[in-house]
């Protein structure tokens, strides 16, 4: 079965990573699953997205995460990895593992407030910055190096080998939602896949078509949650983020590992009334209507499920309710940034504007602020400040 010639069926336009996709297609008898294909759109050595030497962030970019909104986010989370430093005993030293540090600008933003703030903890803290794509490490160490500071930096398959844990905080902005996903609908009781393949009435274009799955893997996933996609709806299934967590925690061996990602629980994720799913491409601040079109020049993401995350991480890992961004930055303190920036906003009123919007824009509940935070805790207290609830502290709902 074919996909409608206006969902996902727009010409691969030239670019120099279309050729490479229309080769795999050739080379795998004449389809390959959308998670390769979304492998090779971001993460192709020369061509991929985020290989791209001149891959711009924030409101230059394509997209604008929040540690590129303003370093306040940064500040506020570096409080809560100087809490997880004190759970644990203050241990030395106190590794802060980073997997997919995108521009470097949040380490940059913790980093700074815990040599200012918290010197002991800083003194311990032994930063691992980790990325799948040379050119994102190498980006990732300049960044810190201009900023003072020392730090591993590695790919996350060459790390996650090594044999060595440690005890620390693991902490992502929106790393798993960039992993590749495969896309699934459930038809007549019954799991299809969705792959990528030549649309026949244009050799050069693409489209979907939908067949049986390519791995027992996608039904073993719905399976291990008890639950299934709606009948004739579109799903992605990210398999990739399983098996990162999965090497994640298994290099903890005390510890925290904080996700803040665009996601869901499992119920909500896949419930009976989402019938797209929620793969996006995104190129200039601007949704695009094709995630195949202009391959390695756009930005793919798909929304996590948290559930399976927490599942992945295995045997002593406790994880608490999900919580928004927008509650977590609260209760880590951005009310209390507002009213310093507020105090002295005679002596500069333009930094107290752009403050003011930033924690605006962070805390969004149409936008940032609807991302979610989850907590996982392997031989520690799991009630982090993060966690709290906001009516509980100021008296408001948020």
């Amino acid at each position: 079965m074919t996909a409608p010639l206006d969902d996902f069926a727009l010409a691969a336009r030239a670019t120099p990573l279309a050729r490479f996709v229309l080769d795999a297609i050739e080379a795998h008898d004449g389809r390959i699953t959308f998670a390769e294909f979304m492998a090779l759109a971001l993460g192709h050595p020369d061509h991929g997205y985020y290989a791209r030497a001149g891959l711009a962030w924030g409101r230059e970019g394509d997209y604008e995460t929040s540690p590129e909104v303003h370093p306040i986010f940064g500040y506020l989370w570096a409080r809560q990895i100087e809490e997880c430093w004190e759970r644990l005993g203050r241990p030395s030293p106190f590794a802060i593992v980073e997997p997919g540090a995108g521009s470097g600008a949040f380490a940059v933003a913790y980093l700074t407030w815990l040599r200012a703030r918290a010197p002991e903890c800083f003194a311990a803290a032994r930063p691992v910055l980790l990325d799948g794509h040379p050119q994102r490490v190498d980006a990732q160490h300049a960044a810190l190096a201009a900023a003072g500071f020392d730090a591993e930096h590695a790919l996350f398959d060459a790390w996650c080998a090594r044999p060595d844990r440690a005890t620390g905080v693991v902490i992502s902005n929106e790393f798993f939602d960039a992993l590749p996903v495969y896309l699934v609908t459930r038809r007549d009781n019954a799991l299809h896949e969705w792959y990528v393949a030549r649309d026949p009435a244009e050799p050069d274009a693409l489209t979907l078509v939908e067949a049986s799955p390519s791995t027992a893997d996608l039904d073993a996933y719905f399976a291990r949650l008890g639950l299934q996609p709606g009948e004739g709806a579109r799903a992605e299934v990210n398999l990739a983020a399983v098996e990162a967590m999965r090497a994640l925690a298994a290099k903890v061996e005390r510890g925290y590992i904080l996700t803040i990602d665009y996601g869901y629980a499992a119920k909500d994720l896949y419930a009976s009334w989402r019938r797209e799913g929620t793969l996006m491409a995104f190129r200039r601040h601007t949704p695009q209507p094709d995630p195949l079109l202009e391959p390695g020049l756009v930005d793919l993401t798909a929304h996590i499920d948290f559930t399976s995350l927490a599942i992945a991480a295995g045997d002593g890992w406790q994880a608490a309710p999900l919580v928004s961004q927008a509650e977590a930055l609260t209760v880590l303190g951005l009310p209390e940034a507002l009213r310093a920036a507020e105090a002295r906003a005679s002596a500069d009123a333009a930094r107290y504007v752009e403050e003011r919007r930033a924690a605006e824009t962070l805390t969004d509940s149409t936008g940032l602020g609807r991302i979610r935070v989850q907590v996982l805790a392997k031989d520690a207290p799991l009630d982090l400040a993060c966690l709290r609830s906001v009516e509980a502290i100021y008296g408001v709902r948020q």
